[in-house]
C-alpha cells in the first residue's frame, strides 16, 4: 500500500480558503459560494490520498461533489455547510481530549516539542501549562460544537432566531478559534515569561510549516 504524503502548502491554502468562502456564502446569501466552500474543504481533506493515487479517495471526492451539487440544487446547501463545521470542531475537540488519557502525551505538549524542541518541556511550569491548555481547547471546542448544533437544530425546526444569534452562527463561530488562539498566546507570554517567545505571526507560520510533524508526533528538525 502506498504511503499517504503529508499535507502540501496548496492543501493548507485550501483549508484557509474554506472559512472565508463559507462566511461569504452565508453573509451574501449566495448558495454557489457555499457549494465552492464545501468542495474546497472536501478537496483539502482528500488531497493527500488523491495525490498518492488512492482510487477510493477519487471516488469519494466524485461522489461527495455530486451529492453537494444535488443538495445545492435542492436548496439544502446552507444547511449542509452549517453542519460541516460542527463535525470539524467536535472532531478537533475529541482529538485534544483523547491525548489527555493516562499514559498519553497532551496534544499541546506535542506542539511544544515539535515547534520549540523537547528541552522546552523540561522548563519550569511548561508541562503543566501544556496539559492545562489541552484541556482548555478540548472544552472550548466541545462547547462550540454543542452551541452550533443547538442553533442549527433550532433553525431547521423552523424557529426564528435573533439577528445576533444568526450572526454568531454564520460568522462569529468561525472567529472563536483565532480569537482564543490570540488570547492564549497573550496569556502564555505572561505566564511563561521566563521563556523566549516568537511573534504571533512567526509562530503561526511555523505551525503551518510543521503541521505534518505535529500529526506524526515527530520532534523538530532543528
Amino acid at each position: 500500500m502506498s504511503a499517504v504524503p503529508a499535507p502540501s502548502r496548496k492543501t493548507t491554502l485550501l483549508l484557509a480558503a474554506y472559512p472565508a468562502l463559507a462566511i461569504a456564502g452565508a453573509v451574501l446569501h449566495r448558495p454557489w459560494l457555499s457549494l465552492i466552500a464545501l468542495l474546497v474543504l472536501l478537496t483539502a481533506w482528500l488531497a493527500p490520498r488523491m495525490r498518492a493515487g488512492h482510487g477510493t479517495a477519487w471516488l469519494g471526492w466524485a461522489f461527495s461533489a455530486a451529492a453537494a451539487v444535488g443538495l445545492t440544487w435542492m436548496g439544502y446547501a446552507n444547511a449542509v455547510l452549517e453542519g460541516v463545521p460542527i463535525g470539524i470542531v467536535a472532531g478537533i475537540s475529541a482529538w485534544f481530549g483523547v491525548s489527555l488519557r493516562v499514559g498519553r502525551e497532551p496534544r499541546v505538549a506535542r506542539f511544544i516539542r515539535v515547534l520549540e524542541g523537547p528541552d522546552t518541556l523540561q522548563q519550569p511550569r511548561v508541562a503543566g501549562y501544556a496539559r492545562g491548555v489541552t484541556v482548555f481547547w478540548c472544552l472550548l471546542l466541545g462547547a462550540q460544537a454543542l452551541v452550533l448544533a443547538i442553533l442549527l437544530s433550532t433553525g431547521l425546526a423552523g424557529a426564528t432566531l435573533p439577528a445576533w444569534v444568526l450572526a454568531y452562527q454564520h460568522v462569529g463561530g468561525y472567529l472563536v478559534i483565532p480569537l482564543a488562539f490570540g488570547l492564549e498566546y497573550a496569556f502564555r507570554r505572561g505566564y511563561l515569561r521566563h521563556l523566549p517567545h516568537a511573534g504571533l505571526h512567526a509562530q503561526g507560520l511555523r505551525l503551518v510549516r510543521c503541521w505534518p510533524q505535529l500529526l506524526r508526533g515527530e520532534d523538530a528538525a532543528g
